[in-house]
């Protein structure tokens, strides 16, 4: 039997999502942190990434990579932390090519919907994960309050504070030192 870290010396199975481990987060750091930087480019880089060695973050022990095209490099990530509630899906990362990004999302949004993952949205991570990919809302406040526990303060809205998208599981909370509009999404 093949391990998997012997597939990875030589290169990742084609169309496979593969779980990493330390030490295929170890071989494969840069190119997963060079991933991340690509997705997050446009809003200013992931908050939590900021060079390759950010890769070992110990919350976040939930990983999954796959080189989905025709070159041999790795193309897509997501990663999370594993949580009470199930895996707290916390990121992307890609190689900037569209087919490679649908894969990603579509396979997410599929994860999301299957019980024990979640995700806090809002803006273009909203759009594509509950208005095309069709992963649930959670909209009770009890339970958005249990997931977040009682050291996350929030300000509950239900409904979107400027009507700027549907649905009643709203609320802002303060992430990285900004106070940001979110909901859940999921199945927990």
């Amino acid at each position: 039997m093949i391990k998997l870290i012997d597939l990875l010396l030589e290169e990742f199975p084609k169309g496979k999502y593969i779980p990493l481990g330390n030490k295929e987060k170890e071989q494969a750091k840069k190119d997963l942190f060079d991933l991340i930087q690509t997705a997050y480019a446009p809003i200013g880089g992931h908050v939590k990434f900021k060079s390759p060695d950010d890769i070992f973050d110990p919350e976040l022990e939930y990983w999954r990579a796959a080189d989905v095209d025709d070159d041999p490099e790795l193309d897509v990530v997501y990663f999370g932390k594993k949580t009470p509630f199930g895996v707290k899906h916390t990121g992307i990362g890609h190689d900037g090519e569209k087919a490679n990004i649908k894969n990603l999302l579509i396979r997410k949004s599929k994860e999301l919907s299957s019980p024990g993952n979640y995700i806090e949205v809002s803006g273009d991570a909203y759009r594509v994960f509950i208005e095309k990919g069709g992963v649930p809302v959670i909209n009770d406040e009890e339970k958005v309050r249990a997931i977040l526990g009682p050291k996350k303060e929030l300000e509950w809205h239900g409904e979107h504070p400027t009507g700027k998208y549907p649905g009643n599981g709203w609320y802002t909370r303060t992430i990285g030192g900004k106070k940001l509009t979110k909901t859940m999404a999921g199945n927990v």
